[in-house]
């Protein structure tokens, strides 16, 4: 069999998979593209031009992405951090890891509207939190946890939500690393610290990579958890969308929102593969 052939064949195999979800991709995201640029519009005339990009060009478009971007920022970078010394304690053996394991994998069964509700009943204005805090004499009044103005609540839930994914990526990365390499270093003398800084950090920067990308881009443009308890002003940029084309059947502008959190999750994704690589080569060099 020649190599063309073969590559024909592979092609062939993964075209009833790959072909579908690249065709209804390609499809949606080129009527999305319309859609922003006047064509296609379900409510009234279509007309190509940058009307519909200059409606959404208001501060109150910006206010939404910034509010979507720091969330998610601050989600997927705290999820990490919570992640990480997880994953490691998970690459040894001890009593109970098959079950720490399991129960960490919880989170990623619930549906994010029901882990929204569940976890706004712990910090809900008289949920569990803060009636414990009352009953200790901590406070005086019942804290704001949810529908605050700095989303505490939504990121309280989405760490809550997305660590479990990030730990679980983490702690195949990590254990796919050889032990030899670790063994190596402590032969030549290296300590705990100089392990983790020079052989595990390094080769495990891949998964905390990926990791990171997946939350951010779930978070930024998440529609559910803000909906129950994001604060009243501004919406996500998702909620914003909602609102255009459902609402008030401004479907021109919705479209003009989603190629906006399409393009945001992209230009994350590149620079902050950009950072994981110079950070690489800063190991490496």
């Amino acid at each position: 069999m020649t190599k063309r052939s073969h590559t024909l064949r592979l092609l062939l195999l993964l075209l009833p998979g790959a072909g579908y979800i690249g065709l209804f991709l390609a499809l949606t995201l080129a009527m999305t593209l319309l859609q922003s640029l006047g064509l296609f519009n379900f409510t009234g005339a279509s007309r190509l031009g940058m009307q519909e990009w200059t409606k959404v060009a208001n501060r109150q478009t910006w206010d939404s992405f910034a509010y979507s971007a720091s969330i998610a920022f601050i989600s997927a970078f705290l999820s990490l951090l919570i992640a990480y010394p997880l994953a490691l304690y998970l690459r040894g053996r001890f009593i109970g890891k098959s079950f720490l394991t399991a129960l960490m994998r919880v989170p990623l069964f619930v549906p994010a509207l029901v882990a929204a509700f569940l976890i706004l009943n712990i910090l809900s204005y008289h949920g569990l939190v803060n009636e414990f805090l009352l009953m200790l004499g901590v406070i005086r009044e019942p804290l704001r946890m949810t529908h605050d103005d700095w989303g505490i609540g939504v990121i309280a839930i989405q760490v809550w939500k997305n660590m479990p994914l990030q730990a679980l990526i983490l702690t195949s990365t990590l254990a796919s690393i050889p032990n030899d390499l670790e063994q190596a270093a402590r032969n030549l003398g290296a300590n705990g610290w100089a392990v983790f800084r020079r052989v595990l950090f390094p080769l495990s920067i891949p998964g905390a990579l990926t990791g990171v990308i997946l939350v951010f881009i779930g978070v930024f443009g998440d529609f559910s958890i803000n909906t129950v308890a994001g604060p009243l002003y501004p919406p996500t940029l998702s909620m914003r969308m909602f609102i255009l084309s459902k609402s008030f059947g401004e479907w021109g502008q919705g479209a003009s929102i989603a190629v906006i959190i399409i393009v945001g999750s992209l230009v994350f994704a590149w620079l902050y593969t950009r950072l994981a690589r110079l950070i690489t080569r800063g190991y490496v060099t």
